[in-house]
């Protein structure tokens, strides 16, 4: 049985602005692409969005795009109704790419469900940040390689996360079921990530020598989680497992006043999970 296509894009917007009236709810403006957006909450400052697929994505042949927009000040937590499975596309390559846009002082709470690639598929997925100043980001990605019984297809993973100094992260894995590597991805399916950014405020030395420039609130080690600190602030916490639910990272909470050290590292990496 032949799986359909699609080739059109069809772009999601999400965006926060400021409350037209003192003490009214932000407001929020949405449109929908292959993802529908759906408020669920409004405050003073604070949105609440759930995405949920409009019908089977992700099928050969489509590019879903997201667009995120948060003004100064404001706030938006994204979450996801139900998870994403890419297809097999019978040799049509699909895409996902995010596009995010935090004004000064905004902020970006993420928790994406998981990302499964079948076997047969091939997906390019970006996502492409840039932060004001004093902009936070928390975004995590699961990436699951095939469904019950699959080896997985064959996914990119492109990330870059910049403000006005520079980068912050630049990242690309590539990472393949059929063609499993012997102490990379041999034997485990999943990539969990968790990133947590702020951008470099207007008062702050574009060095990373002044202030605390390491997010306040990350998620702690364990297991085989590695987290990494990043050259300019900020850190990458990644997993790598046989399945989802197995993940330690669901249950981040603040760590300790004294963590255990971790690596620094510059704000460019390239791994290959071929």
């Amino acid at each position: 049985m032949s799986t359909p296509t699609r080739t059109e894009v069809r772009r999601t917007l999400v965006e926060v602005l400021p409350a037209t009236v003192p003490g009214a709810p932000v407001r929020v403006r949405t449109r929908d692409g292959l993802l529908a957006a759906r408020t669920v909450a409004r405050g003073a400052v604070h949105a609440e969005v759930a995405l949920v697929a409009t019908g089977a994505v992700l099928l050969g042949g489509d590019h879903v795009a997201v667009q995120v927009r948060v003004a100064d000040g404001c706030a938006l937590t994204l979450t996801d109704v139900g998870g994403t499975v890419a297809y097999d596309g019978e040799g049509r390559p699909c895409r996902w790419d995010v596009d995010v846009r935090l004004g000064a002082g905004a902020r970006l709470d993420w928790e994406g469900l998981p990302f499964v690639v079948a076997t047969g598929a091939d997906v390019t997925r970006s996502t492409d940040v840039r932060l004001g100043p004093g902009a936070r980001l928390r975004l995590r990605e699961t990436i699951v390689l095939g469904r019950d019984g699959e080896h997985g297809g064959r996914v990119v993973l492109r990330s870059g996360v910049h403000d006005d100094g520079g980068p912050l992260l630049v990242e690309e894995v590539v990472a393949a079921g059929e063609r499993p590597v012997p102490g990379v991805l041999a034997g485990t399916r999943v990539i969990d990530t968790v990133v947590d950014l702020r951008a470099t405020a207007d008062d702050e030395p574009l060095d990373g020598s002044g202030g605390d420039r390491v997010a306040d609130h990350r998620v702690p080690t364990a297991d085989s989680a590695v987290t990494l600190r990043l050259e300019r602030g900020g850190t990458l916490t990644r997993w790598l497992g046989p399945a989802a639910h197995l993940s330690p990272l669901h249950r981040s909470h603040p760590v300790p006043d004294r963590p255990d050290p971790v690596p620094s590292v510059p704000p460019l990496a390239r791994l290959e999970h071929a």
